[in-house]
């Protein structure tokens, strides 16, 4: 920093105003009769605020108007100030951090220096409130690439551990990444989040309020999985979900990994948002801590029998529905028969039920007190017409069953009738072509379809190896047995074709070679026809994720050999059974190649 800056800097640092009041560089002011002391900072338009800067002047400054007194920093921006805030997040002294309306660049950098390191971190509270916090994928795994020796040590967790709330309220990601690239970065970031996840999960001791609040549904569910799913937290009382339009619950919610991991969990807010019914709720035996689920104002129209069994099974813990849209319908006899045993001795939790409303089944636009919703009276008329119908069919199913099929009979004739030239062509194509019979025989044994970059070794390993093993196999490869000056397409198919197997040479080369795909398309359709003509040779591992998707289909479907097997060549070589001499035809009696060669 210049010289003439700091001296600005400390200038300014050293001007008071008012009662209790001093200014702190030329945004922040401390208010000292505010217990613990408190420095707000103004962020205009255009004006940039850096965590690191104030780190630096807050260590030249703190000892003289702090002492060694701890304080909280509150940062609020106007007309789209900017910020810069770098992991981890640590200042002197400082308990809490509250950012306002901000846009945050940097919060996926890292500062691992010495300085930022021999800081005793005492932040207790970290609130985001209406910011935009930016993203890169690319930046992001650049930062991790670079620290990772030091994440693994000090910050893989990026929440500190001494943290007790953590809020992240109307906020989102601001992702600054171009699509095309955007794939790529995020295989590699995924590469590096699973080498971070091999070690201890984040131990997050003083934790106990985490609220992520008015997001939208993805950001609300990737951010809740991702903290929930590799943290242990010993003191989490309340999860607060609110407000995220979440038409479902997240993956990490409700599971037996979730309460492994939380121990005095008290609440989960899921209020206010599209949630339609309960099925979703479970709660172990074994949880001892009293579990108050909140969701009001959802959009769960109906308590099937179902769910009252789930609900009735949680006990000691409350489900809360109030301000749900219901319905008063017969489908949920166990719920009107739970609210008539609610009284001060039973299930007094749900106290609330009695005065609740719901809307007229009939009239759809009439309210009613649930409690005063009589299923023997309502539900009679419903019940009878349903008795009524069972015993007409009853009296007359063999009739209807004899309709049912007549009809049936109708609909497949005439089904028959109008594609009966499309049946008759499917069926003399699978008959034609069901086998690789005597009559049909093939030039070669095997084609050997691989990458170029693969053939070294396909020469000098597994041409060599087959020949030795099977000396009267005839194997169709690229440089000796394409047809000069045909296209390269036509010599694949007629190789793919003129062949009793293709043995594909499965590599990361070959995933990424145009032709190598052609070859597989061409010989995964002679697979459909013939049920044993393509052999996948696996000679290196490979992210199947990565595969297209016919190919990994395959690979699910059928069995491949690898290369690491100590039974690869016994296997490979049992495979390719070899065709006796009047199977064979030789060159000049392939009619293929001769066209190929007129």
């Amino acid at each position: 920093m210049p010289f003439f800056l700091i001296y600005s800097i400390l200038f300014l640092v050293d001007f008071q105003y008012g009662n209790g009041q001093r200014f702190i560089g030329k945004s922040c002011k401390i208010f000292y009769d505010i217990s613990p002391t408190n420095v707000i900072c103004d962020v205009t338009s255009g004006e940039q605020w850096c965590l690191d800067s104030f780190r630096e002047l807050m260590n030249g400054t703190k000892k003289s108007y702090l002492g060694d007194d701890q304080f909280t920093l509150e940062i609020e921006c106007h007309g789209g100030g900017n910020i810069s805030i770098r992991q981890p997040i640590k200042l002197p002294g400082m308990t809490s951090l509250t950012v306002r309306n901000c846009y945050i660049t940097d919060y996926y950098d890292y500062d691992f220096s010495p300085e930022v390191l021999s800081i005793e971190s005492v932040l207790q509270k970290l609130k985001f409130t209406n910011c935009k916090i930016e993203y890169s994928h690319l930046v992001h795994v650049k930062h991790i690439r670079k620290n990772f020796r030091k994440l693994l040590t000090h910050e893989k967790c990026q929440i500190s551990n001494t943290l007790r709330t953590f809020i992240f309220q109307n906020s989102s990601l601001n992702f600054i990444e171009r699509s095309e690239r955007f794939s790529i970065a995020n295989k590699s970031e995924e590469y590096y989040r699973n080498e971070l996840k091999r070690h201890e999960r984040c131990a997050h001791n003083n934790l106990k309020y985490i609220e992520m609040s008015s997001l939208d549904r993805y950001t609300a569910e990737i951010r809740i999985n991702e903290l929930l799913q590799n943290g242990i937290f010993n003191s989490l009382n309340v999860i607060n979900l609110t407000n995220n339009n979440l038409a479902r619950t997240p993956s990490s919610l409700f599971t037996y990994s979730m309460y492994e991991t939380v121990d005095r969990l008290e609440q989960i807010d899921l209020s206010r948002n599209k949630i339609e019914d309960i099925s979703f709720i479970y709660i172990p035996i074994m949880f001892n801590s009293h579990l108050n689920v909140d969701l009001s104002k959802n959009v769960i129209t109906e308590i099937s029998n179902q769910d009252m069994k789930k609900l009735k099974a949680l006990k000691r813990n409350t489900v809360n529905i109030r301000e749900n849209p219901l319905i008063c319908t017969c489908n949920q006899k166990s719920f009107y028969e739970f609210i008539a045993e609610i009284n001060d001795k039973n299930w007094r939790q749900y106290t609330y039920l009695k005065t609740m409303q719901c809307i007229d089944q009939e009239s759809k636009r009439n309210l009613k007190n649930i409690s005063e919703y009589s299923y023997e009276r309502m539900c009679k008329k419903t019940e009878s017409l349903v008795g009524a119908r069972e015993g007409i069919f009853e009296r007359n199913k063999y009739s209807i069953l004899a309709f049912l099929l007549v009809l049936l009979a109708i609909l497949v004739t005439c089904l028959l009738f109008k594609y009966k030239s499309r049946i008759a062509q499917l069926y003399r194509v699978k008959t034609s072509i069901q086998c690789h019979c005597p009559d049909n025989p093939k030039h070669y044994d095997a084609f050997i379809s691989y990458s170029s970059s693969d053939e070294r070794w396909v020469y000098d390993v597994l041409f060599k190896r087959l020949q030795s093993l099977l000396p009267d196999a005839s194997l169709c490869l690229h440089h000796k047995d394409f047809i000069p000056g045909a296209c390269i397409a036509e010599n694949i198919i007629n190789s793919v074709e003129n062949s009793r197997f293709t043995l594909l040479v499965l590599s990361s080369n070959f995933i990424e070679s145009e032709w190598c795909q052609l070859e597989f398309q061409k010989a995964f359709h002679q697979t459909l026809k013939h049920r044993r003509h393509l052999l996948v040779l696996l000679i290196e591992d490979i992210d199947f994720s990565l595969l297209d998707y016919d190919l990994r289909f395959f690979l699910q479907t059928y069995t491949y050999l690898k290369y690491s097997d100590k039974m690869f060549w016994q296997k490979l070589t049992a495979t390719l059974q070899i065709s006796t001499k009047s199977n064979k035809i030789s060159h000049s009696h392939n009619p293929v190649f001769k066209q190929l060669l007129q």
